[in-house]
């Protein structure tokens, strides 16, 4: 299930969903049904309002039991179109739906492939001289389509929707990879192979002290713990959809506070309905300044698929590993995917599921920099490098939508998602860092299982008034168990057993007029358990509005839209366990965190070919919490005592979060490129009465750039393409953390610097650069060699502060054959 499938299609998509005009029929006469071939002549009766283009393929398949063959590069799949025909052939739904642009092309009995208008050639005789083996030469040949993807003509918010040929073409198999320097207002610090966690340096700035993260689905299902969604596979991706900002929580609810992140995986099947099997084996070399020599780094995967667009399913296995960049230390994960989905005329059913492992040593001390001397893990004795920090996740879930009539469309998602967590981090204790305290000595798991059906009504007339409703409601639960060894203000190991759960109900509608002016408003009632402060239910409004204007073959959109978001407190698995942590202070009330504003943006389009969009937003996040470093005496079963550094969660007070984000596109005949710049101010505004840290009202939120920006480009040819991409962050606030743990190692623990003290610690990171390319060239039918070059520039240290150790630069090459 996409974003668009779920309610957020009544606010996202709200003016493009909208009655269907009156269809223009045209007169089937004799003659051209004697000129069609038999296959095109068979005919359907088929309704269906307000659909993308992908699922109208897929019903029109379903409902002619045929298949159907398309290059996703040729054909607007996420254009919305209206289906009313009655016993209409397929050359006139075709000639409808496609217009004279595409043509379809008879391909045996029950195949028909949709390719480019040749010039100056008649339907006839191009239908007549196209033999089979033209579909073989369709660019990425794909069979009908997947599930319903989110539409951007009305959309009053700034809604990305990066594709899976955009990721695979990076090449990266990070989230971080995937998405920075495309998606303007997110940064993703590069994940490290020893960490388990994604690191968010800015969604539209920081919408917490202590970390900030995005809601996450995977299909539709939202997943135990966002910030463990920190790997892909590239294969089986088909989009991730993101939302940034609170725009998003009137639809999904708590903790949307930052935004809303589907990531969509592949349903489709093969060209022929056969079983087919594509193995991919990749090796290389990482460099390193901190290993003898080059540490080498592979992959492997198998994709297996099978049937056609009406039945497929599909099953992935991808396997990487990378050895010791760092002394002692090695990272490998293991993932497993797969799908099912079933199409008919009026209802779509998907099954899918998720799988991954990873596994990561961490090194018996840090080696900060080449010559100097290692440092073990100070106020305690070293790590264990033996002690391995694992995780392990899965997702499994159901998807349906259903269409009885053209007025109505109800969809549904029922899901359970969990996850298991071992870890141990060599840079624990040392000073208050969310990410890292998270995976401090803790053991932790939770699952969660999920309810959510909608229903989406469209009425009225596209050509003067319009409105569509959305009805949603949905439950989740979730239970959380954490363990902690103990290391702070009691001797004796901690378990933690929390449970949870959401009730939500959602009311929205969206008004259309003249196809030019949309105004959408909608609100979510939920009751959430874990907001027992301020009473269980919590009220979650939007507001946006959009203006759509066409200028010849530009068109110009304006859009504002005002949204509020809510996060309960973190507990201890739902962050990460933080080491140590005990609580609020005494007489101090943790509140939820919240989050509100609103943000106002352009768009520009010159056909397909240039795009512009430029955002500004202005959001307030309040009431934040975050863990504060504090000396407390610890004691044992006979009463000994000793000073330990423990955290304790404290109301910091409020965050301003503002400015711009900017995004073109380009895409001339074979080449495309894009760039995207972001703007952004984070300070605290104020501070909570009992608050002891390190933050003053006017600082600058830590850890979070100034400024990013990225590039990309790709040139495509039928036989090969290039790519590359230069992502950069800079100016962030950030704790030197060499210098940090050289006071920690000659200081008394009872004597460290904590709280305020740690002022004098902090500095100013300049920025760090990534550069990326990848080379495809196909050999030979079913046969592609593969270059990809990552991380160019060599940055090992600098992000997101100066202990961080990335791999070099990582060279590799391999094939991928298709059977």
């Amino acid at each position: 299930m996409t974003l668009a499938a779920l309610p957020l299609v009544s606010f996202q998509s709200a003016g493009a969903q909208l009655p269907c005009a009156p269809a223009s029929r045209a007169v089937s006469t004799g003659a051209q049904r004697s000129e069609a071939p038999a296959i095109l002549q068979r005919r359907i009766t088929l309704r269906a309002r307000n659909i993308p283009l992908r699922s109208a393929l897929d019903r029109i398949a379903a409902a002619a039991r045929i298949r159907i063959s398309y290059s996703a590069e040729a054909i607007p799949l996420d254009r919305i179109v209206c289906l009313d025909y009655e016993s209409e052939s397929l050359r006139q739904v075709f000639s409808q739906l496609l217009g004279e642009s595409v043509r379809p092309v008879a391909v045996g009995a029950d195949q028909i492939a949709l390719t480019p208008s040749a010039p100056n050639v008649s339907p006839a005789t191009h239908e007549a001289a196209a033999p089979a083996p033209n579909v073989s030469q369709l660019d990425r040949v794909i069979v009908t389509g997947s599930t319903d993807e989110a539409v951007r003509h009305s959309s009053p918010i700034a809604l990305e929707v990066i594709s899976g040929e955009q990721i695979v073409r990076r090449g990266s198999r990070t989230l971080s990879g995937s998405l920075d320097g495309i998606v303007p207002g997110l940064w993703l610090w590069e994940q490290s192979p020893l960490s388990m966690l994604s690191g968010y340096g800015s969604i539209r700035g920081s919408s917490s002290f202590g970390v900030s993260y995005p809601k996450v689905y995977v299909d539709g299902v939202e997943v135990a713990n966002s910030l463990l969604v920190s790997h892909l596979d590239p294969d089986a991706v088909a989009r991730i959809e993101v939302i940034r900002g609170p725009q998003g929580a009137a639809l999904y609810g708590a903790d949307a506070i930052s935004g809303v992140m589907n990531i969509v995986t592949r349903h489709e099947g093969t060209e022929q309905g056969a079983p087919g099997l594509q193995v991919r084996t990749q090796g290389g070399a990482s460099a390193s300044d901190y290993s003898a020599s080059q540490v080498f780094a592979q992959s492997h995967a198998a994709t297996f698929r099978h049937g056609e667009g009406a039945r497929s399913a599909r099953l992935g296995l991808t396997a990487t590993r990378i050895g010791a960049f760092v002394p002692d230390a090695f990272s490998q994960q293991l993932s497993a995917s797969g799908s099912l989905r079933y199409v008919r005329p009026r209802g779509i059913v998907t099954g899918t599921f998720r799988l991954f492992a990873q596994d990561a040593r961490n090194p018996s001390g840090l080696v900060l920099t080449a010559g100097e001397s290692s440092f073990a893990h100070p106020g305690s004795a070293p790590i264990d490098s033996s002690r391995s920090q694992a995780v392990r996740q899965y997702t499994l879930g159901v998807n349906a939508s259903f269409t009885p009539g053209e007025r109505w469309t109800h969809s549904a998602v029922a899901g359970i998602d969990g996850y298991t967590l071992r870890s141990a981090l060599s840079t624990a204790g040392v000073f208050p860092s969310a990410i890292d305290s998270a995976l401090a000595d803790a053991t932790g798991s939770a699952v969660r299982a999920s309810l959510r059906a909608s229903s989406v009504g469209s009425f009225g007339d596209r050509a003067r008034a319009s409105a569509t409703l959305t009805m949603t409601a949905e439950h989740s639960v979730v239970r959380d168990v954490a363990t902690s060894s103990g290391s702070s203000l009691s001797s004796a190991a901690l378990q933690m057993v929390e449970s949870r759960s959401n009730t939500g109900v959602v009311g929205q509608v969206a008004a259309a007029f003249n196809d030019a002016v949309f105004l959408t408003a909608g609100i979510r009632v939920e009751r959430n358990s874990a907001l027992n402060v301020i009473g269980e239910f919590a009220t979650l409004p939007m507001l946006g509005a959009a203006a759509v204007r066409s200028f010849g073959p530009a068109t110009i959109k304006l859009r504002s839209a005002y949204g509020k978001g809510i996060r309960p407190v973190q507990s201890r698995s739902r962050a990460g366990t933080i080491s140590s942590l005990r609580g609020s202070l005494p007489g101090s009330t943790l509140a939820p965190e919240e989050q509100s504003g609103t943000e106002f943006g352009a768009d520009a389009f010159l056909g397909d070919r240039i795009g512009l969009h430029v955002t500004r937003f202005n959001q307030r996040a309040s009431g934040l919490v975050q863990p504060v470093s504090v000396i407390a005496r610890v004691f044992s079963g006979d009463g000994q005592g000793t000073t330990q550094l423990a955290y304790q969660l404290q109301n910091v007070g409020e965050i301003a979060n503002s400015g711009w984000e900017l995004k073109a596109s380009l895409r001339e005949g074979p080449w495309s490129g894009a760039a995207t710049f972001s703007q952004v101010s984070s300070t605290v505004e104020k501070l909570g009465k009992h608050y002891t840290g390190d933050l003053q009202p006017g600082d600058r939120m830590l850890e979070v750039p100034a400024q990013t920006f990225g590039i990309t480009s790709a040139f495509v040819q039928p036989r090969w393409f290039a790519s590359w991409t230069v992502s950069r962050a800079s100016n962030w606030i950030n704790y030197d953390r060499l210098a940090l743990l050289k006071a920690f190692t000659a200081t008394p623990l009872g004597e460290a610097p904590y709280g305020p003290e740690l002022r004098s610690f902090w500095r100013t990171y300049d920025g760090v650069t990534r550069a990326a390319a990848r080379l495809e060239v196909d050999i030979r039918r079913g046969m592609t060699f593969t270059v990809d070059a990552e991380n160019l520039l060599d940055e090992q240290r600098g992000e997101p502060d100066n202990i961080t150790v990335l791999p070099g630069r990582t060279i590799s090459a391999g094939l991928r054959v298709s059977f």
